[in-house]
């Protein structure tokens, strides 16, 4: 299949592409929405559509991970003895640098459900989660598809035959460096997710024993 075959058939069926797109960008924050970008460049896609549909995947993924983390986290806590420390990290991180992490953390692979959840089991309140998200949600989106248009743009004005090329050079590189940073990040970040889990169970612990007994 030749890359116009490739974009007649994107073209054909593309409420397909853009329902795929919507629940990709629900469920996780890779490289796809810029290589939708890049195919928007060629009329295959609309871009409006694509910024439009990334955009509320990405809010909607969020906010689902934020209301679960706020009502079941303390089954997720006591159900994921391995997730738990990763939870009580998110849930810690998210009430001392929300301000910075919120908007940022789309851009790391494997935070995304880790600081949706992490932010609801917190006592941050919901209005300022959904204002912060929102920012890094309009960031994110606009970064990831602008950086296909652009990309696209620039390999057709170099030689339009390279540009596919280009492009799957460019996502091929880039799901690599997520998950080389992804990895990174959780070998790192190992010894303080468990002691933040320590100090949630001692917090929670020292609420339950400050609690009056009722009288039999």
């Amino acid at each position: 299949m030749t890359t116009q075959e490739l974009l007649d058939f994107i073209s054909r069926y593309d409420t397909l592409v853009y329902g795929f797109l919507l629940i990709y960008a629900l469920g996780k924050t890779g490289p796809l929405p810029m290589v939708a970008g890049f195919v928007s460049f060629s009329g295959a896609l609309n871009t409006a559509a694509v910024l439009a549909l990334v955009l509320l995947g990405t809010v909607i993924g969020s906010q689902i991970r934020f209301w679960v983390g706020r009502r079941f986290s303390p089954w997720l806590y006591a159900r994921f003895p391995g997730f738990a420390p990763w939870l009580a990290l998110g849930s810690a991180v998210v009430e001392r640098y929300g301000n910075f992490l919120l908007p940022a953390f789309r851009f790391s692979k494997g935070t995304f459900t880790l600081v949706g959840l992490g932010a609801g089991a917190s006592r941050l309140p919901w209005l300022r989660f959904a204002l912060a998200d929102m920012v890094g949600a309009v960031l994110w989106t606009f970064t990831w598809v602008g950086l296909g248009v652009a990309f696209a743009y620039a390999g057709a004005q170099v030689d339009p035959r390279w540009a596919a090329y280009a492009g799957l050079s460019l996502l091929v590189a880039g799901m690599l460096v997520a998950a080389l940073f992804g990895r990174y990040l959780k070998t790192t970040l190992e010894p303080f997710a468990q002691a933040a889990l320590a100090e949630a169970r001692n917090r929670r612990n020292s609420r339950n024993e400050s609690q009056p007994e009722l009288a039999p």
